[in-house]
C-alpha cells in the first residue's frame, strides 16, 4: 500500500474523496432526506425537536423519547453525522430514530456549526459541550446518564473520537462515563487532509492537524470503541481505522471491529435502522452490558 506521503495530488484527493467509490452521491443524501423525513413523521409524538445545548445557532439537538414502553430512566444514544465538518445537519440524521425507539433507547440527532462558519477546533468543543450537556440534564428527559452510547459516521467517526479523548476531569469525572462507542468510516489522522480540496474551508495547518487527530491523542482510559467502515470505500478511510485501532488497543481499550461487506461509505450508516443489522447489534450489545 502506497503511504499518503508518496501519493500524488490527484490520488490523495480521490483517496479522501468517498463519492469516488460511487456513481451518485445524490442518491444517498436523497435518502438520508427521505428515511429522517419518514422517521420524524411516524415518530411526531416522541419528537422534542431544536432542544438547544450551548449558545450557537446551530447548539441543538432533535430528541426522540419512547412513549409507553419500559418505565425510565432509559438508555440514550447520540447520533453525530458527518458530511466533512462542513454539510449536513441533524435534518438528515435522525433516520435511525425507529429502531432506538423500538428497543425503548431514547435517540438524539445532534447539530453542531459547519466550517467555514466555525473552525475544527470550535466544532470539536462545541460536540464536547453538547455530550455534556446531555450527561448533566439526562433526568430531565428520562434518561439514563450512566448508560449512554455515541456513534458518527466520516466527520462524525472522527468527533466521536474526540468526544472520547477529551479532558473529562475538567467537567467533574473521573474517567470517561460514556456506556459506549461506535465510529463508522472514521477520519484519525487529519494531515493528509492539509493538502487536498477538504481544507479549503478549514483553512487547516499541518500544526492544527496534528492537535485535531484523535491518533495523537489516544485516551488513557475510555468505554469500549466499536469500529467499522463499508466493504466499498477507498484504501485511505480503510488504513485509518485499523490505524486508530490498533493504536486503542495498544493502550488497552477494549476495541471491536464489525465488518461490513457489500456497503459503502455512504448507505453504511442505514444498518443502524436495521434491528438484526450488524452496527446495531453491535451498539445493543453495549447499552445492555
Amino acid at each position: 500500500m502506497t503511504d499518503y506521503r508518496q501519493m500524488d495530488s490527484e490520488t490523495l484527493n480521490r483517496e479522501y474523496s468517498p463519492s469516488s467509490c460511487i456513481d451518485d452521491i445524490m442518491v444517498f443524501i436523497n435518502q438520508y432526506n427521505n428515511e429522517s423525513a419518514k422517521a420524524r413523521n411516524s415518530l411526531i409524538n416522541n419528537i422534542t425537536a431544536n432542544l438547544k445545548y450551548g449558545p450557537e445557532d446551530r447548539s441543538h439537538m432533535d430528541l426522540f423519547v419512547p412513549k409507553g414502553g419500559e418505565v425510565g430512566p432509559l438508555p440514550i444514544h447520540v447520533f453525530i453525522h458527518g458530511g466533512y465538518w462542513q454539510q449536513l445537519s441533524k435534518e438528515e440524521s435522525c433516520f435511525a430514530a425507529p429502531n432506538f425507539i423500538n428497543h425503548d433507547v431514547i435517540f438524539i440527532a445532534l447539530d453542531y456549526t459547519l466550517a467555514p462558519d466555525a473552525s475544527l477546533f470550535e466544532i470539536v468543543d462545541q460536540v464536547r459541550r453538547a455530550i455534556i450537556s446531555i450527561l448533566k440534564n439526562a433526568d430531565k428527559f428520562d434518561g439514563d446518564k450512566d448508560n449512554i452510547t455515541i456513534s458518527g459516521s466520516s466527520a462524525g467517526g472522527h468527533l466521536v473520537a474526540e468526544i472520547l479523548s477529551m479532558d473529562w476531569q475538567k467537567y467533574g469525572y473521573d474517567k470517561c462515563p460514556l456506556k459506549g462507542a461506535l465510529a463508522i468510516s472514521g477520519i484519525f489522522d487529519l494531515e493528509p487532509l492539509v493538502k487536498t480540496y477538504v481544507n479549503d474551508p478549514l483553512k487547516m495547518t499541518v500544526k492544527d492537524a496534528l492537535k485535531l487527530s484523535p491518533l495523537h491523542h489516544i485516551p488513557e482510559t475510555s468505554c469500549p470503541i466499536i469500529f467499522s467502515y463499508g466493504e466499498n470505500e477507498t484504501s485511505e478511510f480503510k488504513r485509518q481505522t485499523h490505524q486508530y485501532m490498533d493504536a486503542c488497543s495498544l493502550k488497552g481499550i477494549n476495541t471491536s471491529y464489525v465488518e461490513m461487506p457489500s456497503v459503502n461509505h455512504f448507505d453504511i450508516v442505514f444498518d443502524l435502522n436495521k434491528e438484526q443489522g450488524p452496527l446495531f447489534q453491535a451498539v445493543l450489545a453495549q447499552i445492555r452490558s
